[in-house]
């Protein structure tokens, strides 16, 4: 997350945001399996312009061009990722979150994300797009195989705008 927040810091160069065209992913290869890159349009929605491989595996589905209300799984779930979005926007600062997803069955921990936003802007006031950088981690290889798609019941253990 940390190699994220660097790079979106360094693309800066005396604005309050970088802009979408200041990202090469030439310069990030590490990060790319992990990049979301999100654009926000009317009526506050948002859509995915751009998944990398590592989040199209983790989800289970290839949701590139299709709305996050659309494809993020459980109304709980949803309700959490949209206002994390949003409030990324509004501050128009990075927000950091970590999540453990719990089984369903015994409500033993199976799976972590760290997620990172990074807001973008074309013109340097207003958010267009927001570059998220997101890692899963797994406790066995059986959470890996099931997927993002089942929506396990979750609790954020850290949220912090930077």
């Amino acid at each position: 997350m940390q190699d994220g927040l660097d790079y979106w810091r360094g693309k800066l160069a005396g604005r309050s945001m970088p802009r979408r065209a200041d990202i090469d992913p030439v310069e990030i290869p590490s990060l790319l399996q992990h990049l979301m890159l999100v654009d926000v349009v009317a009526k506050g929605r948002f859509r995915y312009r751009l998944i990398g491989t590592g989040n199209t595996e983790a989800q289970g589905l290839h949701a590139t061009g299709r709305y996050l209300d659309e494809v993020l799984p459980g109304p709980e779930y949803k309700a959490h990722v949209l206002k994390l979005y949003r409030e990324c926007i509004q501050a128009k600062r990075p927000l950091y979150s970590e999540c453990l997803f719990f089984s369903p069955h015994d409500r033993r921990p199976e799976r972590r994300t760290e997620v990172l936003f990074l807001p973008l802007s074309q013109e340097g006031m207003s958010v267009n797009q927001v570059l998220v950088v997101q890692v899963f981690f797994y406790m066995d290889q059986s959470t890996r195989e099931r997927h993002f798609i089942d929506t396990p019941p979750f609790k954020e253990i850290d949220h912090q705008l930077l």
